[in-house]
């Protein structure tokens, strides 16, 4: 599915994860007895959704770099019995935006992340569509992330969603939520749920924004990130929102 001109759906993902894998790994716990995971999970017995996680190789807790090397591969029984997690590159690190590399590095980082994934997920809980670090237009990657079967990659929730590609692509997405540029397909990403939290959308303003970009795009994309999802707020307006969709019969892609 690449296209909004018949079925109708949404898509719940997650940017900037590894913290939660290493706590995983560090404490010796089940991949579900993490808070972060069990919230996923509860979403997903009660909703059937299915969430894409996007990881960064590397970041610095407690003083300490960790990497994704370091995560325990005796996830992967569990995360294979649960496809309906998927796994995507991000990038390295916070600090460093793809964009800002060269081609070849970014290979290099997505190379081992990948390999990770692999590692202690499997090779069946990979991300069709990828959402890089701050929304990286990597077209010039088209064929690299075709062999790990990504068909898009995310464009910004911001006004102007567009970077590096032509007014065109940009147009594109504003009114369909969709371009294609160099060959390689983009989606444009809606909301982040914590931006609905900070600013305190109520219920009705909520069920507007659903209402608008199923009516105009037939579509919702909406995000947020590994460490937002620590507040009770965050998770209670992306509770709702995945509820509100569910009421409307809307499918989880």
């Amino acid at each position: 599915m690449i296209n909004n001109s018949e079925k109708t759906f949404y898509h719940f993902s997650v940017d900037d994860i590894i913290e939660s894998l290493i706590e995983i790994t560090d404490r010796k716990i089940g991949v579900f007895e993490h808070p972060l995971f069990l919230f996923l999970k509860e979403l997903h017995d009660e909703f059937n959704i299915n969430v894409d996680l996007y990881l960064f190789f590397q970041k610095e807790i407690d003083g300490k770099l960790r990497t994704l090397s370091e995560v325990s591969s005796s996830l992967k029984e569990t995360l294979e019995n649960n496809p309906w997690i998927r796994f995507g590159p991000h990038g390295l690190k916070y600090e460093t935006m793809p964009y800002a590399q060269t081609p070849r590095e970014q290979i290099e980082i997505f190379d081992k992340i990948y390999k990770e994934i692999y590692r202690f997920a499997g090779g069946k809980n990979l991300s069709k569509w990828v959402r890089l670090h701050n929304f990286s237009e990597s077209y010039e990657l088209k064929e690299y992330f075709l062999k790990f079967g990504v068909e898009a990659l995310f464009t910004t929730d911001k006004d102007w969603i567009t970077t590096r590609m032509p007014d065109t692509a940009n147009k594109s997405l504003k009114s369909n939520g969709f371009a294609e540029h160099k060959g390689f397909k983009f989606i444009r990403s809606h909301i982040r749920t914590e931006n609905l939290a900070n600013d305190e959308i109520q219920e009705e303003e909520r069920i507007r924004l659903i209402k608008h970009y199923l009516d105009e795009q037939n579509h919702f994309c909406f995000f947020t990130h590994e460490y937002e999802l620590v507040r009770n707020d965050v998770k209670h307006i992306t509770k709702e929102l995945i509820k509100e969709l569910h009421n409307r019969k809307v499918p989880s892609y």
